[in-house]
């Protein structure tokens, strides 16, 4: 595997964290969970919750082992900058004086170890003026324009369906880790890697951050609602059964007419450019979705739209396209394992590297503590005695759940 002889150090709760470090063990790093007792990461109590075990937290620490800790307690403070020294990566998503309180902070471990590499998640990273506020996902979107551009044109701003922003953060994070460890293998120094929650989606904008740079203010990003703002047709729109996307770009818009049986819209003045098109868009998503309406059947609407290589797609709600054969073929859902849940399906790897298998061999999520003595043992060397007076110190600590 590719990161087989890594090992993390992993400080992260709920999602942000969890979903970087998750990725990390897929491709074979030994991700050491440190939990706070006596519940561990909150996360474990997130639905569905089945005899007291949390799908939530199963799907998102699969491959973790875990150490439980007590983090009032000086000597579980103590243990985790121990353990720091034998790692490779430590990422933590706290909030803001956290681990700087108790000599945790990236100045303090990186000092002392010089190849660790230290990956923080923030609301609104660790320097700036705002670096003091506290973030969460909903908070990411709002602030990054994220939510100010979907929705309704006379509607509410919108948050998506799934919390992107902690997910983006989580993606960046694992990128900066792999960049950072090969770094490394050529200067042999760690670094400290800083990411929030707001700039990944920053990124993502394509035209909303630019354009009214570029325009000298004429242009600014609104809602549109089901259609783009800015190329038509291409939006949501409905089908004979059901709800159905398109996206037609200059190249594809002669293929579209032909499709409809209106070949010579193409080369209309009126309908021949994109800010024409842009121009008369309620007109054309009306022609376009009514024209959609006529067929028998989503699938041979979609059928006849394959047929002139135009990009279309179904809308489909998650539990259904978790069951489509495209999904399991790619590994982007899997079936796993779990000791109290069962057999449940779960979102897998997004990538596919060659030296990787679809469905990475990887184990269960772990109980509380569950790891405890192993972990203590192997990269600390602790012997029996020390790991039994710890666990009866109540420094380290452990629960079924």
């Amino acid at each position: 595997m590719l990161l087989t002889g890594v090992r993390v150090l992993d400080l992260t709760q709920y999602l942000s964290g969890p979903s970087c470090t998750r990725l990390l063990a897929a491709l074979g790093a030994d991700v050491i969970k440190v939990e706070f007792g006596p519940a561990g990461d909150p996360s474990r109590t997130l639905p569905v919750v089945r005899d007291g075990r949390s799908a939530y937290y199963v799907q998102q620490n699969r491959g973790k082992r875990s150490l439980g800790v007590d983090f009032g307690r000086p000597e579980a403070v103590a243990l985790i900058a121990e353990l720091a020294g034998h790692c490779d990566v430590f990422v933590e998503n706290f909030g803001p004086g956290v681990l700087t309180r108790r000599g945790l902070d990236d100045a303090t471990l990186c000092a002392r170890h010089p190849r660790l590499i230290y990956a923080s998640i923030s609301g609104f990273g660790r320097t700036g003026s705002l670096s003091h506020l506290p973030g969460y996902d909903l908070i990411g979107q709002a602030f990054s324009g994220m939510m100010y551009v979907t929705g309704e044109p006379d509607g509410a701003p919108q948050a998506t369906g799934s919390p992107i922003a902690d997910f983006a953060a989580g993606m960046a994070t694992f990128a900066s880790i792999g960049h950072a460890l090969f770094a490394r293998e050529r200067t042999g120094r760690g670094q400290y890697i800083d990411v929030s929650l707001i700039e990944p989606l920053v990124y993502m904008h394509s035209i909303a951050v630019m354009a009214p740079s570029a325009s000298e203010g004429s242009f600014r990003q609104e809602r549109s609602g089901r259609h783009f703002g800015s190329v038509t047709p291409s939006g949501t729109f409905r089908g004979p059964e059901g709800w159905l996307v398109l996206q037609v770009l200059d190249p594809q818009w002669p293929r579209l007419c032909a499709a409809m049986g209106r070949p010579e819209l193409a080369e209309h003045p009126d309908y021949a450019s994109t800010p024409a098109r842009a121009a008369r868009a309620d007109a054309i998503n009306e022609l376009v979705e009514n024209w959609m309406r006529s067929f028998p059947s989503d699938a041979a609407l979609l059928a006849h739209l394959e047929a002139h290589r135009l990009p279309a797609a179904p809308v489909l709600d998650p539990a259904t396209a978790a069951d489509h054969p495209w999904f399991r073929e790619r590994g982007a859902v899997v079936d796993v394992d779990d000791e109290i849940l069962g057999r449940i399906a779960v979102t897998g790897l997004p990538m596919h590297l060659s030296d990787v298998p679809t469905q990475p061999v990887d184990r269960p999520a772990p109980f509380l503590g569950q790891h405890n003595a192993e972990i203590l043992a192997e990269v600390l060397g602790y012997d029996t005695g020390r790991v039994d007076a710890l666990h009866a110190a109540g420094i380290v600590v452990s629960n079924r759940s």
